[in-house]
This record gives C-alpha cells, sequence and structure tokens, in this order.
C-alpha cells in the first residue's frame, strides 16, 4: 500500500512538473498583448530558421515564433502566410539618411573622424554625425521610410540614432536640434513600428505620420511646435501635451510645454501676380490680423525640398532675391507674439525679369511738356538690339496711342502733336538673343499748350497782353522782365483768363513768358520766352530837340 502511495505521488509530482514547465514556456514565448508587433508575409521557400536569421536577434527565438503563430511545421510555411513578429525580437541594424537637396552653406562633422567637410548632394549620413547650416543655407535629409526632413539656415541638428528594424523598411530615428528651425514630413502609416524623436534642449517630440515644424532659440532656450499634419507629443520637465493639427506650443527649458494656441490663419495672397517683372523680387501682400511679422520662402517645386529664399520681415511683404529667369513657387505665414509660425499661404509665379527694361530719362516722371517740345529719350542697356515703345493716355495701357515693337533708336519725336492732357509711356528691351524682356515701370507726364501771345495793345497808360486760351478751368502765371534771365521782374501776376493788362512799362525792350497752372495745382513749365519792344509813351520831346538843332544850325 506504501509503495502504491508512493507511485501515484511521483506520478501526479511529474505532471505538475510538466503543466508548469508548459506555463512557463507559454509565458516566455507569448507577448503582452500591448506589444508592438510587425506583421511578416511569408514567401516560397521561407521556413522559420530563414526568418529567424534575417531578422530577428538571436536563433533561439525560432521556438517563441513558432508557438506565437502556432506553427505546425516550422520547415513548410504556406505563402502569403502572416507571421506576427514583436518588435523586441527584431534585428536594429544601422541605418543612415541622404542628402537629397543642398542649397547654400552646409558643413557636416563626421562622427568617425571628427572632420568638417560640406555637405554635398547625395551625401549618406551615419548615427553620430551632426549637420549644421550657414546663414543662406538649408539641406533636406531623407530617412529609410522615406521621411524627410528640411534643415533651414543657421541650425545645427545632431543625428543620435538611426536604426533600421531587421530587414524592414521600418525605422528608429532619434535627432536633436541644437539650434535653428526644421520641417519634418514623417511618412508612417497606420500600425507602422517607426519612431521619429526630435530632442531640443527645451523639448522632445515624438510623432507618427505627422507634418510639423520645430524650432530652437538657443538665446531665449525655447522650442516652439508648430503641427500641420497629425498628432504631436511634446515632453518637457517629466510633462507631455498633446498637440494637434492647426496648434502648436512653446517649451521653455526646465518647464513643461506652455498651453497649445490655435496657429494664425494663411495671409491672404490672392492678389499677387502671376507674372513677376522685376528682380531683386518684390511683392506685397494684405496684412493678417494677430500678425507681428512674416516668413516669406521661395522654392522651385510646391514640396519646398530646398529653399532658395528664406526670410523673415516685420511687414507683409517679400524681398527676395536676384534669381534666374523662371517657374517659382512662394509660400508666406504670419509669425504671432509668442513666435509661433502660422498656416501657410502658396502662390506660383513666373519670373519675367530679362532683358532688364531701360531706364526712362525724359520726359520726367510726373512732369510736364510743351506739345512742340516733346521728345522721349531713355538708357541704352548692354546687347539691346531694339525696343519696344508704347505711349497711352490711360494707366493700364489697354488702347496705346503708340505701340512700336521695333524702335531701334533710344531717342524718339513722335510724329504728330498731342493733344492736351495726362499721358503714360513705357519702353522693353529685345536682346540680342531675339528675347524681349518685360516692359518697365510706366511713367506720367503732361502735355501743356503753348501759349501763343498776341501783339501787345499799347495804350497811354497800359499796356494789355494776351495769349491762345489753354484747357477749361486752367490758371495763367504771367512774367514780364527787363532781361530775358528773368532776373529783373517787372511783372508777376497769376489770372484766370488768358490775358493780363498792367501799367506800361518805360519804353524799350522786355521779355515776357506765360506758363499754366491745372486744376489740381500742377504748374507746367514756361512757354517760349517772348521779346517786345515798348514805344516811348509821346514823340514830341525829340521834334523839340530837332527844331533847336535845325535853329541852331542857320
Amino acid at each position: 500500500m506504501i509503495i502504491r502511495l508512493s507511485a501515484i505521488f511521483a506520478l501526479k509530482k511529474k505532471r505538475f512538473i510538466l503543466l508548469g514547465a508548459l506555463f512557463h514556456f507559454w509565458l516566455v514565448v507569448a507577448p503582452p498583448v500591448s506589444a508592438q508587433e510587425w506583421l511578416y508575409t511569408v514567401r516560397p521557400g521561407d521556413n522559420l530558421w530563414n526568418i529567424t536569421a534575417d531578422y530577428l536577434t538571436r536563433m533561439d527565438y525560432w521556438p517563441r515564433l513558432q508557438a506565437l503563430n502556432q506553427v505546425a511545421d516550422p520547415e513548410r510555411l504556406p505563402p502569403g502566410m502572416k507571421l506576427r513578429i514583436p518588435v523586441a525580437w527584431l534585428k536594429r541594424l544601422p541605418a543612415s539618411a541622404q542628402i537629397t537637396h543642398v542649397q547654400g552653406q552646409a558643413w557636416t562633422v563626421l562622427a568617425a573622424t571628427g572632420q568638417t567637410v560640406p555637405v554635398s548632394l547625395g551625401q549618406f549620413v551615419q548615427s553620430g554625425d551632426e549637420i549644421q547650416t550657414g546663414s543662406d543655407g538649408n539641406v533636406t535629409l531623407e530617412f529609410g521610410d522615406g521621411s524627410q526632413l528640411l534643415l533651414q539656415a543657421d541650425s545645427a541638428l545632431h543625428l543620435d540614432a538611426l536604426n533600421a528594424y531587421g530587414r524592414t523598411r521600418f525605422v528608429d530615428t532619434r535627432l536633436r536640434l541644437q539650434q535653428g528651425r526644421v520641417e519634418s514630413q514623417v511618412v508612417a502609416p497606420r500600425g507602422s513600428l517607426t519612431r521619429f524623436e526630435i530632442w531640443t534642449p527645451a523639448a522632445a517630440s515624438a510623432v507618427r505620420g505627422t507634418h510639423y515644424r520645430l524650432g530652437m532659440d538657443s538665446a531665449t532656450a525655447i522650442a516652439r511646435t508648430e503641427v500641420l499634419e497629425g498628432v504631436v507629443e511634446v515632453q518637457g520637465a517629466r510633462k507631455t501635451r498633446t498637440v494637434a493639427k492647426g496648434f502648436g506650443t512653446l517649451t521653455e527649458t526646465g518647464k513643461p510645454p506652455a498651453p497649445v494656441v490655435p496657429l494664425l490663419a494663411p495671409p491672404d495672397v490672392a492678389d499677387l501676380p502671376p507674372v513677376v517683372a522685376r528682380a531683386p523680387i518684390q511683392l506685397s501682400f494684405s496684412p493678417l490680423k494677430g500678425a507681428t511679422a512674416y516668413r516669406a520662402q521661395i522654392a522651385p517645386t510646391e514640396q519646398f525640398e530646398t529653399l532658395l529664399f528664406d526670410g523673415v520681415s516685420p511687414m507683409p511683404a517679400v524681398r527676395g532675391p536676384d534669381l534666374p529667369d523662371g517657374d517659382y513657387v512662394l509660400r508666406v505665414r504670419g509669425i504671432d507674439a509668442k513666435g509661433l509660425e502660422g498656416l501657410d499661404a502658396q502662390h506660383r509665379f513666373r519670373l519675367h525679369a530679362r532683358p532688364e527694361p531701360p531706364f526712362l530719362m525724359s520726359p520726367v516722371d510726373r512732369s510736364a511738356v510743351l506739345e512742340n517740345a516733346l521728345a522721349f529719350e531713355w538708357s541704352e542697356p548692354e546687347r539691346a538690339a531694339a525696343y519696344h515703345f508704347q505711349l497711352a493716355a490711360d494707366e493700364r495701357f489697354a488702347t496705346p496711342l503708340l505701340d512700336l515693337p521695333e524702335q531701334v533708336r533710344s531717342r524718339l519725336t513722335p510724329d504728330r502733336p498731342l493733344e492736351p492732357g495726362r499721358y503714360y509711356w513705357r519702353v522693353a528691351t529685345r536682346n540680342t538673343a531675339g528675347r524681349t524682356g518685360p516692359f518697365g515701370d510706366p511713367q506720367s507726364f503732361r502735355v501743356q499748350a503753348t501759349p501763343r501771345l498776341q501783339a501787345p495793345e499799347v495804350a497811354t497808360r497800359a499796356v494789355t497782353f494776351r495769349w491762345s486760351a489753354g484747357l477749361p478751368g486752367q490758371q495763367y502765371e504771367f512774367q514780364l522782365a527787363k532781361d530775358a534771365q528773368f532776373e529783373n521782374i517787372i511783372a508777376n501776376e497769376r489770372v484766370s483768363e488768358p490775358q493780363l493788362t498792367i501799367a506800361r512799362p518805360e519804353s524799350g525792350f522786355h521779355y515776357l513768358r506765360v506758363r499754366t497752372v491745372d486744376v489740381d495745382g500742377y504748374i507746367g513749365p514756361y512757354g517760349p520766352t517772348q521779346r517786345v519792344n515798348i514805344p516811348p509813351a509821346s514823340y514830341w520831346p525829340l521834334g523839340v530837340l530837332t527844331i533847336l538843332v535845325l535853329i541852331l544850325a542857320l
């Protein structure tokens, strides 16, 4: 009896040991429900051993992989089967990022050698490297999963860790922005294993599938986060704040992130021209409510993978660079009182500024000329072969009065006089290569009728001067002097009628001139100076002297 009880006890002990071992094995191979997993699609010829060798950190993981996926035969896996693989089991291999765009000055501090070398297009950077940009530089990096980061001017970015999970496209990217600004477009579909983090001295941001901007101002020790798509988790002083699309926050070093605030709306750029005819580029747009400054950027394409211009202005204006003629994209955004940059407005435009138009010399802008003295003159740009001249009575040149696309000389006298009034003129250049550039800014001028003086009416005590009438409402300034330089003026009057009566001056030659004054107060040039001879008031003294001479001669 004692022997039989001992045998039963031994049998039960073996069962408990076996059950415990199985329970322990299940605990080892079964990851928690919340663990991240990657789904691997089985290909023809796959088995658990080669999958383990290619993707997992250790070969002894294959039994766990078999138990987790309830695989009956580890040597035969049906193609198309989905294998669950916990992220923690995957190999982490060193990865790299590639420089896809470079503009201006930028350098790489290589971790392997400590050397500082200029950034080059197509260059690969590794964990531990640091990229620095100058005041005119920006660099675009592309990571293994297709995510992109634009490092802007005056920035320093350290690549803390660039890793990939096995042979997958999933990456683990950890960066450190010491100073400056970045714009990140992180590619991470739902369920992706990609991790993308950027640390600054003030805060850390963790994202998945997000488009956002991050700036670090080392002078004020403040980091600013602006989310354009997705969600960003911002952590500072062991506090985390969630920033959604269209919101931003700032974090001061040693403090938690501030409450999120909505980003400023995009500025209104609807009135910007589709063709820009001046270089350097100068554009203005409507002020944006709440903006204390504005950032303007110009790129070759709407992706803004490289910046040809990046500037901040206190006014809603763009004072851009001297770019070659071509097609460009402008984006502008407002900056609020906290320094957070708002949503972008984009505007496509074509720059057509060459060959440059000539300088307009005569008539001077907003001047007045007499109808019989009108002549146009402009400068001669280098390599100019001809000019396109236009004259119009309206500022938009809707119906030009003169349109001469093949004007060869840089001086032009109209073949017929113009009626008195306001006119506009402009000139474009055609170079020796046959390319015609844009028109220069139009200049305006007024044509004044030349006053035609009549013969003065000389009375005993007065003289009346008359001249041809100008436009209705005009006044006239009349001057009479003893010298042609009008230094000894004896009459200077403004009248509303084309005539003036003055006290009869002493006899002899005098000089007079007249100019018109428009209704708006504009004073035109004097007409031609004319000389008149005022006869003596009486000839009797001369007659008496003649008689005396005759008497004495007898």
